[in-house]
């Protein structure tokens, strides 16, 4: 059945050689068969759709500490300036990245991570306070932050070629790492507790998004999205046909770098002072007389 299946994917997948070209990171090829494509997309998506919900259900259950922090807080009036500043660059170098992949067309690599973390961020800074959306977002991308520290150490620029280019791409991923220390130092997000279970859900959401939509579109484009189909440079190469797993076991160790790195931080930096008209605010909504009615997350 298995061979079945590979042969099926053969047939709606993008038309791709059997041997790699390691001279580019773009175009894609059979570094894995078919049949194991198949086998490792199914088992894959399985266990991490399950495992999101799982852990989702657990970190945001009533009464956990995660629960609490949302009812104790009480969200800004309106966005600052800094905020909206912070906002308007990065979606100024997300945009200019996607001008610059439409002019070289490769607008599906758009949907790599560190550009989704970019979208993502801005979507938190755009987002309403008062709902839990925004909030679950910054912190699970916390917890992934670890790629964008990763892309910096050790970038992958052998297909840049477009001026302003490779600087675009280090204005992008710098501010990747300086827009959540700003949220953090802003006073204005719920920022969770240490949580295993907030760990494991973030993994599982990170690992679903390459297995599902990252694998499907590489395979049905030909095109090596965040190295799904021919292993990057390094170490993984050294795993050959089992580097994919061998990625994703890095990966869950590297989620882990949120109560290391990401904890000093937020333990350490200094916070913003809360303005009156919050500090009032919250007052009165934690008053048993209070006037003023905390939003619903």
């Amino acid at each position: 059945m298995s061979s079945r299946l590979g042969d099926w994917l053969l047939a709606i997948a993008a038309e791709m050689p059997f041997e790699t070209d390691w001279e580019t990171s773009l175009n894609g090829s059979w570094y894995l068969s078919p049949r194991r494509h198949t086998i490792e997309f199914l088992i894959y998506n399985v266990i991490f759709l399950y495992s999101a919900h799982y852990f989702y259900r657990r970190a945001l259950s009533p009464g956990s500490p995660i629960s609490q922090r949302f009812a104790a807080y009480v969200p800004p009036s309106k966005k600052s300036k800094i905020e909206i500043t912070v906002l308007i660059l990065l979606a100024a170098s997300l945009l200019t990245t996607a001008f610059q992949k439409w002019i070289r067309g490769g607008m599906l690599y758009l949907l790599q991570p560190c550009h989704m973390s970019a979208l993502m961020l801005i979507t938190v800074l755009a987002g309403p306070k008062d709902k839990k959306w925004p909030h679950i977002l910054l912190n699970i991308y916390f917890h992934i932050m670890w790629g964008t520290m990763l892309a910096l150490l050790s970038p992958d620029l052998r297909d840049y070629s477009l001026v302003f280019e490779v600087e675009n791409f280090y204005i992008e991923h710098y501010l990747l790492i300086l827009v959540p220390i700003y949220m953090i130092w802003s006073n204005r997000y719920v920022i969770w507790p240490v949580s295993m279970n907030v760990a494991l859900m973030s993994f599982s959401l990170f690992a679903l998004y390459h297995s599902f939509i990252l694998s499907s579109m590489a395979l049905l484009k030909g095109q090596n999205l965040n190295y799904l189909l021919v292993p990057p440079p390094g170490p993984l190469q050294a795993f050959g046909k089992w580097y994919r797993p061998a990625m994703y076991v890095f990966c869950s160790l590297l989620t882990m770098t949120r109560y290391i790195l990401i904890e000093v931080v937020i333990q350490l930096l200094p916070r913003r002072q809360v303005s009156p008209a919050q500090l009032e605010r919250q007052d009165a909504s934690s008053s048993p007389s209070g006037q003023v009615k905390r939003k619903a997350l």
